[in-house]
Protein backbone atom coordinates (compact mmCIF):
# COMPACT_ATOMS: atom_id res chain seq x y z
CA UNK A 1 0.00 0.00 0.00
CA UNK A 2 2.90 2.66 0.77
CA UNK A 3 4.23 1.56 -2.42
CA UNK A 4 0.96 2.74 -4.54
CA UNK A 5 0.79 5.60 -2.51
CA UNK A 6 4.52 6.73 -3.20
CA UNK A 7 3.73 5.89 -6.75
CA UNK A 8 0.68 8.31 -6.52
CA UNK A 9 2.36 11.19 -5.14
CA UNK A 10 5.46 10.69 -7.26
CA UNK A 11 2.97 10.55 -10.70
CA UNK A 12 1.00 13.76 -9.05
CA UNK A 13 4.58 15.64 -8.33
CA UNK A 14 5.66 14.76 -12.12
CA UNK A 15 1.63 16.12 -13.31
CA UNK A 16 2.33 19.45 -11.44
CA UNK A 17 5.87 20.36 -12.55
CA UNK A 18 5.06 19.51 -16.33
CA UNK A 19 2.01 21.79 -15.70
CA UNK A 20 3.94 24.68 -14.00
CA UNK A 21 6.73 24.09 -16.97
CA UNK A 22 3.94 24.34 -19.60
CA UNK A 23 2.48 27.50 -17.84
CA UNK A 24 5.79 29.37 -17.58
CA UNK A 25 6.36 28.90 -21.64
CA UNK A 26 3.13 29.61 -22.82
CA UNK A 27 3.69 33.35 -20.58
CA UNK A 28 6.70 33.86 -22.43
CA UNK A 29 5.10 32.91 -25.24
CA UNK A 30 2.77 35.69 -24.59
CA UNK A 31 4.65 38.58 -23.69
CA UNK A 32 6.73 37.80 -26.68
CA UNK A 33 3.64 38.28 -28.51
CA UNK A 34 2.73 41.17 -26.89
CA UNK A 35 6.34 42.77 -27.74
CA UNK A 36 5.84 42.35 -31.55
CA UNK A 37 2.37 43.65 -31.57
CA UNK A 38 3.43 46.46 -29.86
CA UNK A 39 6.23 46.82 -32.00
CA UNK A 40 3.94 46.58 -35.29
CA UNK A 41 1.29 48.90 -34.01
CA UNK A 42 4.10 51.58 -33.00
CA UNK A 43 5.51 51.13 -36.94
CA UNK A 44 1.97 51.34 -38.25
CA UNK A 45 0.74 54.33 -36.56
CA UNK A 46 1.67 57.46 -38.51
CA UNK A 47 -0.30 60.33 -35.90
CA UNK A 48 1.26 61.74 -33.48
CA UNK A 49 0.63 60.53 -29.91
CA UNK A 50 -1.77 63.14 -28.91
CA UNK A 51 -4.36 61.72 -31.89
CA UNK A 52 -3.94 58.26 -31.75
CA UNK A 53 -6.46 57.80 -29.17
CA UNK A 54 -9.47 60.19 -30.56
CA UNK A 55 -8.95 59.64 -33.96
CA UNK A 56 -11.48 57.04 -35.26
CA UNK A 57 -13.97 57.43 -32.59
CA UNK A 58 -16.62 60.38 -31.78
CA UNK A 59 -17.32 63.26 -34.06
CA UNK A 60 -13.50 64.42 -34.68
CA UNK A 61 -11.71 63.79 -37.94
CA UNK A 62 -8.33 64.47 -39.53
CA UNK A 63 -7.88 65.34 -42.57
CA UNK A 64 -4.77 64.26 -44.06
CA UNK A 65 -2.94 66.45 -47.44
CA UNK A 66 0.57 64.99 -48.40
CA UNK A 67 2.37 67.63 -50.70
CA UNK A 68 4.18 65.56 -53.18
CA UNK A 69 5.18 69.02 -55.33
CA UNK A 70 7.21 70.67 -52.88
CA UNK A 71 10.04 71.64 -54.51
CA UNK A 72 8.07 72.69 -58.10
CA UNK A 73 6.04 74.87 -55.27
CA UNK A 74 9.25 76.40 -54.08
CA UNK A 75 10.67 76.79 -57.69
CA UNK A 76 7.99 78.63 -58.84
CA UNK A 77 8.07 81.48 -56.04
CA UNK A 78 11.67 81.94 -56.87
CA UNK A 79 14.54 81.72 -58.93
CA UNK A 80 17.04 81.54 -55.78
CA UNK A 81 15.03 78.48 -54.34
CA UNK A 82 16.93 76.08 -57.05
CA UNK A 83 20.28 76.54 -55.88
CA UNK A 84 18.99 76.25 -52.01
CA UNK A 85 16.95 73.37 -52.64
CA UNK A 86 20.33 71.52 -53.37
CA UNK A 87 22.35 73.27 -50.69
CA UNK A 88 19.72 72.85 -47.87
CA UNK A 89 16.87 70.73 -48.66
CA UNK A 90 15.37 70.42 -45.32
CA UNK A 91 15.47 74.75 -44.79
CA UNK A 92 13.46 75.00 -48.34
CA UNK A 93 10.90 71.75 -47.08
CA UNK A 94 10.56 73.73 -43.86
CA UNK A 95 9.66 77.16 -45.04
CA UNK A 96 6.81 75.80 -48.22
CA UNK A 97 5.04 74.54 -45.20
CA UNK A 98 5.23 77.29 -43.06
CA UNK A 99 4.25 79.19 -46.25
CA UNK A 100 1.64 76.83 -47.16
CA UNK A 101 0.61 76.61 -43.50
CA UNK A 102 -0.36 80.50 -43.33
CA UNK A 103 -2.37 80.32 -46.82
CA UNK A 104 -4.63 77.29 -45.81
CA UNK A 105 -5.30 79.03 -42.30
CA UNK A 106 -6.07 82.03 -44.15
CA UNK A 107 -8.27 80.28 -46.45
CA UNK A 108 -10.11 78.31 -44.02
CA UNK A 109 -10.32 81.43 -41.85
CA UNK A 110 -11.92 83.38 -44.73
CA UNK A 111 -14.60 80.38 -45.58
CA UNK A 112 -15.46 80.50 -41.46
CA UNK A 113 -13.96 77.72 -41.04
CA UNK A 114 -12.67 76.99 -37.59
CA UNK A 115 -9.70 74.85 -38.02
CA UNK A 116 -6.28 73.79 -36.24
CA UNK A 117 -3.38 73.35 -38.74
CA UNK A 118 -0.25 72.19 -38.42
CA UNK A 119 2.54 69.83 -39.91
CA UNK A 120 3.11 67.09 -38.66
CA UNK A 121 6.16 64.55 -39.86
CA UNK A 122 5.24 60.87 -40.79
CA UNK A 123 7.37 58.45 -39.77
Amino acid sequence: METIGMVLVLVGLAVLTAAVTALLRLRREVETVETRARQVAERMNALPPELTGRFGTGDRHVIVVELLNLFELAHRESALTRPFTALTPRLVRDLVHRRLVGKVRESLAAAGVAADVRVRRAR
